[in-house]
């Protein structure tokens, strides 16, 4: 991995969700000040705390970073790859992203039934993709409490 420069505000969608955190502290450790500059130059690194992927997730979303314009050194990385994994550990190998899930990503990974499945989709294609999670308590026919368990795998971005 190469240095490159911050190119687009898109990458923030490709690492983290688009949840407001605001409460949350990263975790006085090792990796937390380059996570800091690394990722915060285009985004809220506190997000983080909202996405828990397993080592190789983070791997994948720290590439799709870089691909999309995060600058670091290769041990750089390499420090924010070993903080993400240790202190926003999950067993998902990546988020699901619920403005491009479907049906079946839907109904296997968060639960929803078909009905309520396709109630979120029908408002997708209708209203426009969510900014939060917390966006889907107002949409009829989804459970918030279902998307609210599965919060730690889901993203809207």
């Amino acid at each position: 991995m190469s240095s490159r420069s911050c190119g687009t505000a898109g990458f923030v969608a490709a690492l983290l969700s688009a949840v407001a955190l605001a409460q949350v502290q990263l975790p006085d450790a090792p990796g937390k000040d380059d996570t800091v500059r690394i990722c915060g130059t285009c985004h809220e690194v506190e997000r983080a705390a909202s996405v828990h992927l397993t080592r190789e997730g983070w791997q994948d979303e720290i590439a799709k970073m870089v691909d999309l314009g995060a600058s670091g050194s290769d041990e750089e990385l390499a420090k924010v790859l070993d903080y993400l994994a240790e202190h926003f550990k999950g067993d998902a190998p990546r988020p699901l992203n619920l403005n491009t899930a479907t049906a079946v990503e839907l109904e296997s990974i968060v639960g929803l039934l078909r009905k309520e499945s396709a109630a979120w989709i029908a408002h997708r294609k209708a209203s426009g993709p969510c900014k939060s999670l917390d966006d889907l308590k107002k949409v009829a026919g989804v459970p918030f409490k279902k998307i609210d368990e599965y919060r730690d795998r889901l993203v809207c971005f």
